[in-house]
C-alpha cells in the first residue's frame, strides 16, 4: 500500500502494515506509545533487513514504511529510522567471510529477528560539542571485555529499545563499535530539552556508568582510517539516507490536508482547488516533493552499489545521502510552511495534524549532519579539486 510517488512494492502484507499504521493512530490519540511499540515489535516490519539481503530494497521498504509512519507522527518514525540505519548499515556491509565481524555479525542479525529486539543509537556526528560536563564514550579493555563509560546528549527509543549500537574510543585511540543490551545496571537515561515536542521518540540522553560488556558485542576498527573508516562512513550514510523519510511522510500528509481544503473553499465564486493560483502554488509544492523523492531514491541506488575497500564509491554514497537529506528536509519544511500560507489560520488549529507537523518539521535540517556540516563539506570539496 505504497503511499508515495515511487509507488513501490512491498514483500510485507498490507493488513500488517495496515494494522501498525493505524495502532500508531491510536497511539497519537491516547499517547500510549508504549503499546504502539510492542505492537510493532511483535511484527516483522522493524526486521527488514534481516529478511530482505537486496541492500536497493532494503532501502526502498524502510524508507516507504518510514514515510507511511511520518504522515502520523514524525517523532515516532524518527525514532524508527534510527533503528533501521543501524540494523540496514550492519546487515548490508560487505564483511569478508573470512573475518570475526562477519561471523559477529550473522550471529547478530539472527538474534535480532528471533528475539525481535529494537536498536537504538548513541552514535550521530554533531555541528556543536557540549561544554556541559557530557563527556565523550570511552572504553578500556578489560581481559576478555571492554568497561563503558561517558555520556551521549541524544539516543532515542530510550527505555524501549533491547539493545544500544555505538562507537567508542579506545584509550589506546583505536575505535570500536558496541552493540549491548540495554536492561543492565550502569546505564542511565536522563530527559533531553525536547519536551513533548518529539513525544513518542523517547529521546533521552544516555550515561554509561562502567558497563562491562562482552568481546563478542564488539567489531574493532581500522585506527589507522578514524573518521573515515569505510563501516562507520557507510552508517552515516544510511542514517542520511533514510532520515528524510519521516519529515516527507509529515509533508505528504500537510498537501493531503491542504487538498481536502482547497476543495471546501470557495473563493470569488469557484473552488480554491479550481482557481489557476492555487494550482500553481500545488504545482510547486509537488515538484518540490518528487524532486525529494527521487534524490533519496538515488541514495538507496548509490549505497547498492557499495563495493568494499573502494573509496569512489565509498565518496559517491556518502554524497548522495548527504544531497538527499540536505535538499529533502529543506524542502519539506517549505512545503509545511507554503501550505501554512494557503490554509491561514486553519492550519493552525490546536490538536490538529498541521498544528502538530508545524512544530515538528523544524527538526529535518537540524539533525546530523546539519546544514553547517554539509555546506562545510561541499565548500571544502570545491576548494580541493576545482569543482563548483
Amino acid at each position: 500500500m505504497s503511499t508515495n510517488l515511487l509507488d513501490r512494492t512491498h514483500v510485507f502484507e498490507n493488513s500488517a502494515t495496515d494494522n501498525i499504521l493505524q495502532a500508531l493512530k491510536t497511539a497519537e490519540k491516547d499517547k500510549n506509545y508504549y503499546a504502539f511499540y510492542d505492537q510493532i515489535k511483535a511484527s516483522r516490519l522493524p526486521f527488514i533487513p534481516c529478511y530482505e539481503k537486496d541492500t536497493k530494497l532494503v532501502h526502498e521498504q524502510c524508507f516507504d514504511f518510514l514515510q507511511m509512519l511520518g504522515e502520523i507522527s514524525i517523532p515516532v518514525s524518527v525514532a524508527l529510522s534510527m533503528h533501521y540505519y543501524i540494523l540496514a548499515a550492519v546487515a548490508s556491509y560487505p564483511f569478508s567471510k573470512t573475518s570475526k565481524e562477519y561471523w559477529k555479525r550473522e550471529i547478530l542479525l539472527k538474534k535480532i529477528k528471533k528475539e525481535r529486539l529494537l536498536i537504538a543509537n548513541t552514535g550521530s556526528v554533531r555541528t556543536f560539542k557540549s561544554v556541559d560536563g557530557n563527556q565523550a564514550i570511552v572504553a578500556d579493555k578489560s581481559g576478555d571485555s571492554y568497561v563503558i563509560s561517558g555520556e551521549a546528549p541524544f539516543m532515542s527509543l530510550s527505555g524501549i529499545a533491547d539493545y544500544a549500537v555505538f562507537t567508542a574510543e579506545m584509550k589506546t585511540g583505536e575505535k570500536a563499535v558496541f552493540f549491548i543490551p540495554l536492561d543492565q545496571e550502569g546505564i542511565v537515561f536522563k530527559d533531553t530539552a525536547f519536551g513533548e515536542t518529539m513525544e513518542g521518540s523517547f529521546t533521552k540522553s544516555v550515561e554509561f556508568r562502567n558497563v562491562r560488556v562482552d568481546s563478542s558485542g564488539v567489531i574493532r576498527l581500522d585506527a589507522d582510517e578514524d573518521e573515515r573508516c569505510d563501516l562507520l562512513i557507510y552508517q552515516r550514510s544510511w542514517f542520511q539516507a533514510l532520515i528524510p523519510a519521516p519529515y516527507l511522510g509529515a509533508a505528504q500528509a500537510v498537501l493531503k490536508n491542504l487538498k481536502a481544503f482547497a476543495s471546501k473553499r470557495i473563493k470569488k465564486g469557484k473552488l480554491l482547488a479550481e482557481s489557476e493560483s492555487f494550482l500553481d502554488a500545488m504545482g510547486e509544492l509537488r515538484i518540490r516533493y518528487q524532486a525529494a523523492a527521487q534524490l533519496s531514491n538515488e541514495a538507496g541506488s548509490a549505497l547498492a552499489d557499495f563495493r568494499k575497500d573502494n573509496k569512489r564509491k565509498l565518496k559517491r554514497i556518502f554524497e548522495s545521502s548527504v544531497v538527499a537529506k540536505y535538499f529533502s528536509t529543506h524542502f519539506a519544511e517549505e512545503i509545511v510552511s507554503k501550505a501554512r500560507h494557503l490554509m491561514g489560520t486553519r492550519f493552525l488549529t490546536p490538536g490538529s495534524l498541521t498544528e502538530k507537523v508545524y512544530k515538528e518539521i523544524v527538526f529535518g535540517p537540524l539533525q546530523p549532519m546539519t546544514d553547517v556540516d554539509i555546506r562545510e563539506y561541499f565548500g571544502e570539496q570545491a576548494m580541493e579539486d576545482g569543482t563548483i
